[in-house]
């Protein structure tokens, strides 16, 4: 079994990579999607990632998360894809335990795990125990860098909603639920499993849903990918609530969701 580590960076961040490979083994593979807006950080490029076998570096012009994780999904071979960011990196026993879980239950497509910060605080409080993901989970949030999938079942089949996601003008986040979303309508068999295999820097940006304008407008267009017609009664119901428990205004946060409503109408 091989594993294809995707790893995305933007701009200055090119110059974590060389920190976050592990010693080199010939059943992983790195694959650094760059995307740059402008041709004067492709000289950032670290000369160490030439002298690794195990790297693939491919410069991708433009900006949006989502785009890249695309891009770097279309590169990927092996039998089992991972995402990373230039802030992450995986546990000494990751990869083990990864091929471990996908050797022992060939029925699963995706599997989900735990992130950690650098100082071992879990990003989130997750289930104590393992379970089938067959709807969105109430009780947490699923990132990107805890997904681990098969390559033949999501290349090609799922892709992450360019619309959503960090780099975009309008809906800033959502993008890792949309997708989530995908996976479940294409019928992919998804579990969570409760161990370590990722470590990051990364803030969620979800925890910024009462302060931030496009975290917002990424709530009420999501609210309308799940639901339809009936997000704007769910956003209303949001905003009062949230008013009522003093998180926010009423009137800015209704329409910030109800502008991600209709943006998401109008870019279908």
């Amino acid at each position: 079994m091989t594993l294809d580590i995707l790893i995305c960076s933007l701009n200055k961040g090119i110059v974590r990579i060389d920190d976050l490979l592990l010693p080199q083994r010939k059943d992983v593979r790195y694959i650094v999607s760059y995307q740059y807006t402008d041709e004067r950080y492709l000289d950032l490029l670290p000369t160490s990632l030439a002298l690794r076998e195990d790297v693939l570096v491919s410069a991708h012009k433009g900006q949006g998360l989502s785009s890249n994780r695309n891009h770097a999904l279309e590169l990927a071979k092996a039998d089992l894809v991972m995402f990373a960011d230039d802030d992450a990196r995986l546990t000494d026993s990751a990869v083990d335990y990864i091929f471990r879980i996908f050797n022992e239950s060939s029925n699963i497509d995706v599997a989900f795990f735990r992130a950690s910060t650098y100082t071992g605080k879990l990003l989130k409080n997750y289930p104590e125990f393992e379970k089938n993901i067959t709807s969105v989970p109430e009780d947490y949030t699923i990132s990107t860098i805890e997904m681990v999938c098969r390559r033949e079942r999501v290349q090609g089949r799922v892709r992450f909603d360019e619309r959503f996601g960090l780099g975009t003008r309008f809906l800033t986040c959502g993008e890792e639920e949309v997708w989530l979303i995908d996976a479940l309508r294409a019928g992919l068999s998804i579990r969570y499993f409760p161990y370590k295999v990722v470590e990051t820097s990364t803030m969620l940006k979800r925890s910024m849903i009462y302060v931030d304008a496009g975290v917002q407008r990424s709530k009420g267009a999501l609210t309308y990918y799940k639901f339809g017609a009936s997000a704007w009664i769910r956003c209303l119901w949001f905003a009062a609530d949230s008013t009522r428990r003093g998180l926010c205004h009423f009137i800015p946060m209704l329409r910030h969701l109800y502008q991600g409503i209709l943006y998401l109408r109008h870019n279908g």
